[in-house]
């Protein structure tokens, strides 16, 4: 059986995991819904490239 603090600090690493993930889903629909622009003139906040499980 886990121990509270180890069910706590479990669901804190998952809640980071989706904060990220939804970030990068915000910005993916933000980048999908501009006019495509070539990759040079992109402001260099959209340049970070995410990987995600």
């Amino acid at each position: 059986m886990k121990s509270a603090t180890e069910v706590l600090l479990m669901k804190e690493l998952e809640l980071e995991r989706l904060k990220k993930e939804i970030e990068a889903l915000r910005l993916t629909a933000k980048l999908l819904g501009e006019e495509k622009q070539p990759v040079a003139q992109m402001p260099q906040k959209y340049a970070k490239v995410v990987q995600l499980p």
